[in-house]
C-alpha cells in the first residue's frame, strides 16, 4: 500500500456485513459491534496517543465506518487484518473490514483517487474468458483445471498460459463474436465505474486475458484505457479450413504478466502526474498482486484463497458497488 504525506494522518475502517440485516434488531446489533464493540477492541491494538476516533457511521444497511486520526509511527493497515483478534471478531459478527490510511487533509479524510485499475476476469466481468474459448471446443475442464491453479498463484503466469493457448489451436477466429453475446459483466460494475468517470478519475482494465474482449469491456463500460495479451491468426489450412487461432501468443505485444500489470499501474500515473497514493486497483488473482500491492488503495475481490490471504485488502461482497463506499462522497448516517 502506497501513502505518501506528512505525519498525520487518517485511518478509515469500513466494516461490511456478510448478510444485510432483515430487521431493526438486527441492524442495532450490527451498529453496536461495528462502532462501540470495534473501537475499544481496536484502541486496545494501539496506545491512546496513537489513536483517535474522529468520527463513525452508517453507510448504508449492514455498512458501517469509522475514522480515526494517527499519527506516527503509522501502523500498517495490511498487517491490522491478519491480527488474531481483529480475525476473531470478524468471525463472531459476521463481518469484513476494509482498512485504509489517507493523509490528513486530503480529501476531509477519504481516499483520493485519481486512477483506478481493474482486471477483467472474475472481476468486472464473470467469467474467465480463456475457460469459454476451451468451452467452444469442448475441452473446459483441462483448461479450467489449469486456470484455477495459475490464478492462485500455484503455476507460472506465463507458462501456464501458453500451456493452455496451445490447448486452443483450431479455435475459430470469430469466436469473439459468439462470446460477447455470453459474457456477462459483473454486479455493479457499471454503477462503480460510472461513479469512478463522474469525477474524472482514469479507468483502466488490465487482463492476463485476451484484447478483443478487453476492448469489448472498454467500450461497454466507457473505461479510458485497455490491456491485454493479443492472440495470433492463422489463414485457413489443410487442418483447419477457416481463419482459427494458431496457439501462440504475438511477439509483437507485450505479454499481460504479473510484473506488466504493475508497470501499467506506474506508468499511467507516472504519465499523469497521479501519485501512488491516488491510485485504487481490484483485482481477484495471484498475477494481480504486484499492482495490488503497488496502489494507494488494493481491494483483491471475491478472489482465490492465496491473494484473499496475500493482498493488502480484501472484500467477498455481491456487487462491486459496495467498493464505492471506500472511495467517499455518499450520504450517510451519524451514529
Amino acid at each position: 500500500m502506497s501513502v505518501e504525506g506528512g505525519n498525520n494522518a487518517r485511518l478509515i475502517v469500513t466494516c461490511f456485513a456478510k448478510s444485510r440485516p432483515s430487521s431493526q434488531d438486527d441492524f442495532r446489533s450490527q451498529s453496536v459491534a461495528c462502532g462501540p464493540t470495534f473501537s475499544q477492541l481496536f484502541a486496545s491494538q494501539l496506545s491512546p496517543a496513537q489513536l483517535v476516533l474522529d468520527s463513525y457511521c452508517t453507510l448504508a444497511p449492514g455498512i458501517f465506518q469509522s475514522v480515526y486520526s494517527i499519527t506516527n509511527p503509522r501502523p500498517n493497515p495490511a498487517k491490522f487484518r491478519h491480527h488474531a483478534s481483529i480475525t476473531a471478531f470478524e468471525a463472531l459478527h459476521a463481518v469484513e473490514i476494509v482498512w485504509d490510511i489517507v493523509p490528513d487533509g486530503l480529501s476531509k479524510g477519504f481516499r483520493p483517487v485519481r486512477l483506478a485499475v481493474f482486471d477483467m476476469d472474475s472481476t468486472l466481468i464473470n467469467e474467465e474468458v480463456i475457460d469459454e474459448l476451451a468451452r467452444s471446443i469442448g475441452i473446459t475442464s483441462a483448461v479450467s483445471a489449469i486456470t484455477a491453479r495459475a490464478m492462485n498463484g500455484e503455476l507460472d503466469f506465463e507458462h501456464s498460459l501458453r500451456e493452455r493457448l496451445a490447448l486452443l489451436k483450431g479455435v475459430k477466429a470469430d469466436v469473439w463474436d459468439e462470446l460477447k453475446k455470453t459474457i456477462t459483466i459483473a454486479e455493479g460494475a457499471k454503477e462503480l465505474i460510472d461513479y469512478l468517470r463522474e469525477r474524472h478519475v482514469l479507468t483502466v482494465v488490465v487482463s492476463g486475458g485476451f484484447a478483443p474482449m478487453a476492448l469489448w469491456l472498454k467500450e461497454q463500460l466507457g473505461l479510458t484505457y485497455a490491456f491485454a495479451n493479443h492472440l495470433v491468426v492463422s489463414p485457413s489450412n489443410a487442418a483447419y479450413q477457416y481463419p482459427h487461432l494458431s496457439g501462440e501468443l504475438s511477439s509483437e505485444h507485450p505479454i499481460v504478466v504479473p510484473e506488466y500489470k504493475q508497470l501499467v499501474l506506474e506508468s499511467l500515473a507516472k504519465e499523469h502526474s497521479i501519485p501512488l497514493s491516488e491510485t485504487f486497483v481490484v483485482g481477484d488473482g495471484s498475477n494481480d498482486l504486484p499492482m495490488l500491492g503497488a496502489a494507494g488503495l488494493g481491494v483483491a475481490w471475491r478472489a482465490k484463497a492465496r491473494v484473499q490471504r496475500e493482498a493488502p485488502q480484501r472484500l467477498n461482497g455481491t456487487t462491486l458497488s459496495d467498493l464505492i463506499f471506500l472511495l467517499g462522497n455518499h450520504d450517510s448516517k451519524g451514529t
